[in-house]
């Protein structure tokens, strides 16, 4: 069994939690996301199929008889990702996500809680009818091909492109490693999903040369990378703003190499993001990988 699924047990209880567990290691291997619905049934995202978790750990294609989420199981979850501790997880919790030790990010539905103005944000979520677990897995040697073919006589800007759940987070959680080992790098991680970082250390291996900035709001995160690290290169995961892209031209200007994640079809669709379409433009980048829903990826030279 895995950590990322290790980790996802913690989450759970009761019937749930001893039917994952006694799931076989090989089935839970596939699994990238594990879905708790209020009276819904429990499920999982596996190979872009939905699969079900009988009461027995059988994963199955049909809920019929399969086990259901009640509101203490969603409860439970809920307040064990964030600690029993909401107040110190607002900003989290506005956002929709916590990310818990291990790197599994743990993203929650409900009923948003806004400020009353005109332009209202949310401030909290209440009546919480949904949580997913998204495990988080650090596979080495996935990204063993792209580095040899884009850094083997020197640094590149690297653009990574898939749809969700693609394998976008993983591959440059890899890069990442391999990068970090031969050059300054300074990771923007504003969902804490690459490095998974607690307390200061970061539980996935990315690099000896790596350093962190963790829940930064992408702007700020690379600015301050910049002035204070004086990184070589800069990663940073599924840009598209204005602001992202008013940083990574700060970043470009200041001679650091960009590696970063695009949510996209494929190349074509990138770059008909304004965003991408500007820093391709700026010659950003020297090659993109795109991410298949098969975790595969091609590699093309586009500078």
């Amino acid at each position: 069994m895995t950590t990322g699924i290790q980790n996802a047990a913690q989450l759970l209880q009761g019937s749930i939690k001893n039917a994952l567990l006694a799931a076989e290691s090989w089935r839970l291997s596939e699994i990238n996301e594990i879905r708790l619905r209020l009276n819904k049934h429990v499920s999982f995202s596996a190979g872009g199929k939905n699969m079900y978790l009988a009461r027995d750990g059988k994963i199955c294609e049909s809920a019929t008889g399969c086990l259901t989420a009640n509101e203490s199981d969603i409860e439970y979850a809920f307040k064990t990702a964030y600690s029993y501790s909401l107040h110190s997880y607002s900003k989290e919790l506005a956002m929709g996500y916590v990310t818990t030790r291990g790197g599994n990010r743990v993203g929650i539905c409900g009923t948003a809680v806004t400020s009353g103005c005109e332009n209202a944000s949310v401030e909290s979520v209440k009546y919480i009818s949904g949580v997913n677990i998204r495990i988080a897995r650090q596979v080495k040697g996935f990204a063993d091909r792209l580095f040899a073919e884009c850094f083997c006589s020197s640094l590149s800007g690297v653009l990574i492109v898939g749809p969700p759940s693609s394998g976008k987070t993983t591959l440059l959680r890899d890069l990442a490693r391999l990068v970090g080992s031969c050059a300054r790098l300074c990771i923007i991680d504003c969902q804490n999903e690459i490095s998974a970082t607690y307390r200061g250390n970061s539980e996935n291996d990315i690099g000896e040369l790596t350093d962190v900035f963790v829940g930064y709001p992408k702007h700020s995160g690379v600015s301050t990378a910049i002035r204070v690290m004086s990184p070589q290169v800069i990663m940073v995961d599924e840009i598209g703003s204005e602001q992202d892209l008013v940083s990574l031209e700060y970043a470009l200007h200041s001679g650091v190499k960009l590696i970063t994640a695009v949510h996209a079809k494929n190349l074509e669709d990138a770059l008909k993001k304004p965003c991408i379409k500007a820093l391709v433009r700026e010659n950003a980048f020297e090659y993109a990988a795109e991410l298949s829903d098969g975790f595969d990826y091609a590699v093309t030279k586009i500078a």
